[in-house]
């Protein structure tokens, strides 16, 4: 559909101390965004919630449930049809790439974010876009958004989410406006943010995850995990580590129903062995010996 425009929202997760970091992008047309952006904000409504985010997935049975109601929305509903993708990018600061002296970590999260959005536009075979990033972020946008501007688009190959054929000539990518938006007013950043938590989080505790899903799945089966905040025996730490192994267990099962190719039980963590597919969970390893992070 020619003119039609095309939009990417994103979060991060992970302050530059922490081992591992993520970033999400939700991306897609702006009429099927749109679209998105309602239906998560009647759920926002209908708990009486501002705004949903990851590290506030503890044992307030709203914004609980709200998370999981964002989770299903998003997968059922939309990536589950192919009107969304959903990017979450996740690296280790302790690998080959970026244990190295006077790492500048502000330029290697712009580097990450020019691999990230490259990859979603060139799956969706479109160079026109807009991109609005949570505005917390320490991105210089205008750099990255120079690179991105100068970055060529191959030749279309087969892809699930191939919307149409184009002339066979490079074109180079046009992020033609970079808007960085207050999450708590923009619920597709806020899912975002729940898509890169749950990325970040299961590389840390991934392990413990798995195990205590599968002995709640020999019990429950073959319901999806259900959430309990009523449990006064369990101590508040715990409850929150057990919610959100249940969050992580419903994207799991709506993915394994859909057959939208994400692992979980093989590696221990969140991942697509093919990056086509609309819910992509990406764990960046080095290339080669020379692909090394940047240094200040």
């Amino acid at each position: 559909m020619k003119g039609e425009g095309f939009a990417a929202y994103s979060d991060e997760s992970g302050t530059f101390q922490c081992r591992y970091q993520s970033i999400a992008l939700i991306s897609g047309r702006d009429t099927m965004l749109s679209e998105l952006r309602k239906r998560l904000g009647s759920i926002l409504s209908e708990h009486r919630l501002a705004e949903v985010k990851f590290n506030e997935v503890k044992s307030h049975s709203p914004k609980i449930k709200a998370a999981s109601e964002f989770v299903q929305c998003a997968i059922k509903e939309f990536a589950g049809h192919k009107k969304a993708r959903i990017d979450v990018l996740t690296w280790d600061t302790q690998d080959s790439r970026h244990t190295i002296q006077g790492r500048d970590d502000i330029a290697n999260l712009e580097r990450m974010y020019y691999k990230i959005l490259t990859h979603a536009a060139r799956q969706w075979n479109q160079i026109d876009w807009s991109f609005h990033p949570d505005k917390n972020s320490q991105v210089h946008w205008d750099e990255v958004v120079k690179f991105l501007n100068r970055t060529s688009i191959d030749i279309p190959r087969p892809s699930l989410l191939t919307l149409f054929e184009t002339e066979g000539t490079d074109r180079s990518f046009h992020f033609q406006s970079v808007e960085p938006l207050d999450s708590a007013g923009e619920p597709l950043i806020q899912l975002a943010d729940l898509f890169a938590g749950m990325a970040r989080f299961m590389r840390e505790e991934g392990e413990e995850c798995v195990q205590w899903l599968d002995s709640q799945r020999k019990r429950d089966q073959p319901r999806l995990p259900q959430f309990d905040c009523s449990d006064d025996e369990i101590d508040e730490p715990t409850k929150t580590k057990q919610n959100r192994f249940r969050l992580v267990g419903q994207l799991n099962e709506l993915c394994k129903r859909l057959k939208l190719g994400v692992s979980l039980r093989g590696r221990k963590y969140l991942w697509t062995p093919n990056p086509c597919y609309p819910i992509n969970f990406w764990n960046y390893e080095p290339q080669h010996e020379y692909d090394k992070a940047p240094v200040s």
